[in-house]
Order: C-alpha cells, then structure tokens, then sequence
C-alpha cells in the first residue's frame, strides 16, 4: 500500500472509533498520524524495513502494529473488526454538512438511521428535531445538505479523476501501440469536478485497433462476484469505456491523420465548439472531429483537410491557438480572432510560496523540512502562516508560541540566504470581521492572511459584512478561500461577490485562489472578475504536507482558466519584489492610522 492508501486507511479508524464512543485522545492520535503519514517523503514500507516506524510523529507502539500490518498485508485487523461493529451507511451520512460522528452516533444510537434514505425520512417526519442537539433548523439544513450529496453523487475531485485517467494513459504509453495519447475533455480544460474522462488513442495503422481495445479492456475494474470479468461500459470500433476505480473513462480510438481534429473536438466545451463550427460555416469548411472539409480541389470538389496540430486547425480558421484552459465559450473566440489572447500564466513563472503550515500548527512539515523542499524545487521564497489562537482545533499559536516562531524564521533566514522565509499567519476571521491577535502582535509580521474557519452559516447580508469588515483591516493582505466551500462535500457559504470584490479593490487586498483541489476556492470565474478590477491573486495550496507543492500546478491550471497572467499573481514576484508589496502594504497600514 502507500502512504496515502494507508493515510486514508488511518483517518477512517479514526471516525469509525469516533462513531462507536471510543476514548477521544485515541481517535485524536489516529487523525494525527494520518495527516503525518500523508506528509511523508518515505515510504513507510522503507520506514518498517528500517524499523524507524516510531519516528513518525505520534505514533507509538499501537498505531506502529497498525502500520505494519497495513504495509504488509494492505488490511488491518482492527479497521475490519470496526466495519463490522459500524455500518457502512454512517460514512456517508458523515459526508453531509453540519453533520459530525457525534451527530451521526446519535442518529443511530437514538433513531436507528443508517442510510441517507432513513436519515432524509426522519427528517421529513419531524423525527430529527426531537433530539438533543437537533432542532427544525437542523432538520432543513440536513435536508438540504442531503440534496446536495446527491447531485453530487458519482463526481471526482480533479486531481483524483486526472490521476485514475492517468493510469490508463500510461499503461497505454507504455504498449507501444500508439504514437499520440492525450487526456481530453474537461480535465483538460480544467474543470474542478468531473463525472467521466477522456483519452484520445492515437494509433499509427488499423492493426493496433484489435490489441488496443483488448488493453483497455483489460484495464477496467474486476466485477465483484464475478471472476475474469470487467466493468465494461462500451466497446466499439472507435471508442471502448470501461470504470476504473469508480470512474468511467471513454477511450478514443482515432487515427493518426485525425489526431488534431480530434484533440480539438473532445476538449472544447459544447458552447465553444458550437462557436467554432459557426465561424468555420461562415468561412466555407466544416470541422468535426475527423477532419476540416470545405474549399474546392481541382474539379471544384470539396477537399478534407487534416491539420498537423491544434495550431494550424486554429489558424486555418484565422485565429490564434486558443489554450485549452480557455474553450469554455468564454469571449476566447473572437480573442483569437482580434489577436488578444492574454499570455496565460506559467508554472515556471512562479518564484514563491503562499500560504504554508508546519508542525507549529497542524501540517506535517517542520519549518526547516518546508524550507530545504522549497529550496529543492528552485523556489526564492515561502510565505510562512501557521493558524492563529482561534483554531484551537489545528494548534493554533499563542502570541508567544508566534513570538519563538519568529525567532526561528530570523536564524533559518540567516542560515539559508538568500532564500527567504516571510512570517505571517492565517487569522481567523471572528463573526464579527475582526482579525485575531492583538493589533500589536500582528503589526510585527510581514504579512497577514485571513480566513472563516467558524460560523459558517450566516445569513447573505451578514456573512458578506463579516468580509467586508476584516477586509478594511489594515492588517489584511490577502483574504483566503472565501466562500469555505469544500467541493463534492459542502456548498460555500453564501456572500454579495460584487460587494467582497469591491471591497479588495478599494483597499488593495489580494484574493487568494486556494488550489487545495478540494476547494479550488474561489472558482476561475470570480478569480476572472477580480482580476478584471485590479484585484491581485495569491494561488495558494494551503499546503499542509508534501503534497501541498503539487498542488501548486493545479492553482495555474485554475489560474490560467480565469486569463490570468504573471502580473495577476502575487507568488509570481520575485523575491525582492514581494518583499517590496509587503512593506508597503505595512506603509500604507501606518498611514491609514
């Protein structure tokens, strides 16, 4: 198994002894290690074989036997005995938004409900609002968040979807059978959730085909109960579907001569495609996703034409290659056609981190772990912002805990120069828009992130007041992931957009893009808009273990889908350049006063 599988094998123990009312410092203790072990640079098979497994911060003898058993034999003994003791339904009913293990325990201990169709029943009869903890308001918001669930229900976050059709891309790669083979669709346009993916298999003659489709059938998942046998959608002579861990994936078989048509056909959008073949009406040909048709050949007939790539597909119709991030129906036509398409933003143009947690808080990472990962991946700068008092719940530091934190920064500074670490913190946001921390404390860092963790449900008006106020702070430099949305999980709360935009550009706030893909929060259309107004962006992973780093490329990704540039994007200074936006942010703050 790998860190991850075992990571998620760990936090799932933690909620099933949660549910059955088992002691809180163990649950606590298995939640620690998990988000531990998802920061590992090691594999923990390495770390057993080394008998080095009690390194791991928080593990003691206990959970180090659960690894092990996990590393050798991907199962766990006393994760089945839970899933025996537990059903299965209160997992999902725990997904649903305002409803913690101690709500779900409750549920079942005191109604009986197990699934989500028992949960939605109660709550319809008025069953729910009898309970202790519970009322009419619980029983409307459990409605909604079940509602929620299920027009959710057989989505992917990104980074999973890309990853599963990635696997397929590669074994693909890898038979030799194809010259060309691409993930299409909208994970390559960049949409944050998707139900199915797209791969074009480009294969150079008609003998591949047969071998091909018995690949990728191959590659599907086995049907339970049912040896020998695949999850087989569809298996034609241009396209095979099969589900790969849950996602289906559409597997285009096309040859080589259609390639680019093809690439172009299965990544735009219905609305940009629709736009494109209008243009392509008024100017004489017809695209589809085999060939560009139209114009006269010697006898006057109708020739077909097949463009070596995208680019000349684009510029046979007079415009300029549109990104991929950008076939939405956007505007981006009639861009490429005036020849003002924006030079998007690149994963190379940036020089810095935002938005980081260590071990001072709750990230897997310590100060020195973040600064050498930093260093190796040729970045000139991270913007340290470990949690304030507030979010007890993540180790929150105390204004002293802060004041020995600085300390730190000012020796790894020296040590590590030029290579720069900013000190600041990501502040709650209290109900009422202040910012926490006395004023004084946070008059010494360099800059200050703020952040809703709490109070989430506020009706509009006040939710969008709250923003508001902490963005006239003149501590404030960048306002976090403003809506809490957490994709496929819970819908945002609701916030005027115009009125929060507004106000960044009055006070000269940046807005932080949280490419966490499970948040992606705000989405590319209001990080378009902001950018629009002047607004600058922070792509931000909200990094609490290794992986934050590669979350990094999916907040370009989301970046460029908004048109946005270098200069829209406040990690893209330089080093010198953002020491510079913070100084005067501090200025302006002293001004202000």
């Amino acid at each position: 198994m790998e860190n991850r599988e075992i990571a998620a094998a760990l936090a799932l123990i933690a909620v099933y002894k949660e549910l059955a009312g088992e002691n809180a410092f163990k649950t606590r203790a298995f939640e620690n290690v998990a988000r531990a072990v998802e920061g590992l640079a090691e594999p923990l098979a390495a770390l057993k074989g080394q008998g080095r497994l009690r390194e791991i911060p928080g593990v003691g003898e206990s959970i180090a036997g659960v690894i092990a058993e996990l590393v050798d034999t991907g199962a766990s003994a006393e994760l089945e005995k839970l899933r025996k003791e537990i059903p299965g339904g209160l997992l999902e009913i725990l997904e649903l938004q305002g409803v913690g293990p101690k709500k779900a325990r409750a549920l079942w201990h005191t109604l009986g409900i197990t699934t989500l169709d028992a949960l939605e029943e109660a709550c319809r009869s008025g069953a729910v609002r009898e309970l202790d903890g519970f009322g009419a308001k619980s029983e409307e918001k459990i409605l909604a968040a079940v509602e929620f669930k299920r027009t959710s229900s057989g989505f992917f976050l990104y980074d999973r979807a890309y990853e599963l059709a990635g696997e397929i891309k590669e074994r693909i790669e890898e038979s030799g059978l194809c010259p060309l083979v691409e993930v299409a669709g909208s994970l390559r346009r960049g949409k944050d959730t998707v139900k199915d993916a797209d791969i074009l298999a480009v294969f150079a003659s008609e003998e591949s085909v047969p071998p091909l489709r018995k690949l990728i059938v191959g590659l599907a998942d086995p049907k339970p109960g049912k040896p020998g046998e695949r999850d087989v959608i569809g298996e034609g002579d241009t396209k095979v579907s099969v589900r790969r861990r849950g996602l289906q994936v559409d597997v285009r078989l096309i040859p080589k001569k259609s390639a680019a048509c093809a690439l172009q056909y299965f990544t735009g959008s219905k609305t940009h495609n629709t736009q494109l073949r209008s243009l392509a009406k008024a100017l004489g040909y017809k695209v589809n996703e085999y060939e560009i048709s139209g114009g006269s050949g010697e006898a006057g007939e109708k020739k077909s034409m097949f463009p070596e790539s995208e680019e000349d597909l684009y510029r046979t119709l007079g415009l300029d290659w549109v990104p991929p991030e950008l076939r939405e129906g956007e505007g981006e036509i009639e861009a490429a056609r005036e020849h003002r398409l924006p030079r998007l933003v690149a994963l190379s143009d940036f020089r810095g981190l935002i938005h980081c947690h260590t071990t001072g808080s709750d990230g897997a990472l310590s100060l020195g772990e973040l600064v050498a990962e930093c260093r190796t991946r040729g970045l000139e700068y991270l913007c340290l912002s470990d949690h304030s008092p507030s979010a007890a719940y993540a180790g929150g530091l105390s204004p002293e805990d802060l004041a020995r934190q600085a300390a730190e920064v000012e020796a790894l500074n020296k040590a590590h120069a030029p290579f720069r670490i900013f000190h600041g913190t990501e502040s709650d946001i209290r109900a009422d828009g202040s910012l926490d921390y006395p004023a004084a404390v946070l008059d010494r860092l360099d800059f200050v992130i703020g952040a809703v963790h709490s109070r989430l449900v506020m009706p509009k008006a006040e939710a969008t007041e709250r923003l508001c106020r902490a963005i006239a702070d003149p501590h404030l430099t960048i306002l976090a992931h403003p809506s809490g949305r957490l994709l496929l999980q819970r819908e945002g709360y609701e916030y005027d957009s115009e009125r929060v935009l507004a106000a960044l550009a009055e006070h000269g706030v940046a807005l932080e893009h949280n490419c966490h893909p499970a948040r992606f929060d705000p989405d590319w259309r209001l990080l378009k808009k902001a950018a629009a107004l002047g607004i600058v962006v922070s792509v931000d992973p909200d990094l609490h273990s290794s992986d934050g780093f590669d979350h990094l490329a999916l907040g370009c990704l989301m970046a460029r889908k908004a048109w946005l540039g270098p200069r829209h994007v406040l990690n893209c200074l330089s080093r010198e350049e953002i020491d510079e936006y913070f100084k005067k942010r501090k200025e302006r703050r002293r001004v202000r006063r």
